[in-house]
């Protein structure tokens, strides 16, 4: 099983993730569980690099998610991971503070711990 297969299957398994998409910075799609999963591939892509672009020109320290508001509480959430972007469509019913909570909990666990220096 390859490491987005392994990411695929964990990620559907939070509470609230209805859809998403795993893509690149360039807009290629590494996992997802949608359909048609295009449309969300460039919304995460394009809301992801210019919500980086704002973060380095404001000199923010980085953001760790965006939330999209739509109708019916379908919200969108993009997360950035490394050199991807993570695009999240939510279940109505849940809490979209208690998903973001536990999506950057689970991302917090890929990523590697750097060794302290000596």
């Amino acid at each position: 099983m390859s490491n987005a297969d392994r990411f695929a299957q964990r990620i559907v398994q939070i509470d609230g993730v209805n859809q998403f998409v795993l893509c690149r910075h360039d807009g290629h799609v590494i996992t997802h569980n949608m359909e048609d999963c295009d449309d969300l591939a460039s919304v995460a892509t394009i809301c992801g690099i210019n919500a980086q672009a704002i973060q380095k020109a404001i000199g923010f320290s980085g953001f760790r998610c965006l939330t999209l508001k739509r109708q019916g509480h379908h919200h969108c959430h993009i997360f950035p991971i490394d050199k991807y972007f993570l695009g999240i469509i939510q279940n109505p019913e849940t809490a979209a503070t208690e998903l973001v909570e536990d999506v950057q909990k689970f991302l917090q666990t890929l990523v590697r711990k750097k060794p302290a220096p000596a």
